[in-house]
């Protein structure tokens, strides 16, 4: 059994070995430990009254949760001075996020298609627009090139995925991930010395973090 540690700069960062380490027949992903530091709002997103040059607020590409971005709004909203009175408000019994346009016939407001993808809704707020969820990526999906595809697959695609991880923590926090007593020993399929090793990871569409230059973790065990 050799017992890996890598520390990487960049997702999908291949890795060379001084020496090379013996053929791996099965491999398991016994810890990681990664920032939450990818955007999940990729583009800045701009709430704007329709057909003008007024803005109300504007909301930098990062990550966010509901608070951090109703923190963002508000003070967006305090900072631009539109004198539109925009409201909004967290923690409503049908919705995750509430916002209010209380003089909607008179300002109807539109948001950026960023913005709007990443709320769920469409480009035009109502009188009162609820956000249920942000849409954001719920789960990371950790690849490595030694995996066997042809005796692994991923929603019925042959895959070289080493483990799915639920996301947790708060906008930009490290989170250490440990294994789960139901992590299986993944196949692999290796030339009888193995000379390097690239790990990614992606979300359930195939697209690869961008951690923004934050360090990457891994603790493997290879067999």
């Amino acid at each position: 059994m050799v017992v890996l540690t890598i520390v990487a700069q960049k997702n999908g960062e291949t890795v060379y070995f001084d020496e090379p380490i013996p053929q791996v027949h099965y491999m398991k992903l016994v810890s990681c430990s990664l920032y939450n530091s990818w955007h999940n709002l990729k583009k800045v997103g701009v709430i704007a009254v329709d057909r003008s040059s007024i803005r109300i607020a504007t909301i930098p590409q990062g990550h966010y949760n509901l608070l951090s971005l109703e923190k963002e709004l508000k003070s967006s909203i305090r900072e631009l001075k539109s004198q539109i009175p925009l409201e909004v408000e967290t923690n409503k019994p049908n919705s995750a996020l509430k916002i209010i346009n209380p003089d909607h016939d008179k300002f109807p407001i539109n948001i950026s298609h960023a913005l709007a993808d990443f709320l769920g809704i469409g480009t035009r707020l109502e009188a009162i627009t609820y956000v249920k969820k942000l849409n954001t990526p719920a789960d990371y999906f950790i690849h490595c090139d030694l995996i066997d595809s042809s005796n692994n697959f991923l929603n019925g695609k042959r895959s070289d995925i080493l483990a799915k991880i639920h996301i947790r923590g708060l906008p930009y926090d490290r989170v250490t991930y440990p294994s789960l007593p139901q992590d299986v020993l993944r196949e692999c399929s290796t030339s009888q010395h193995v000379h390097q090793i690239t790990l990614s990871i992606k979300d359930e569409d195939g697209e690869m973090f961008d951690f923004n230059g934050l360090p990457i973790e891994f603790l493997l065990e290879l067999n």
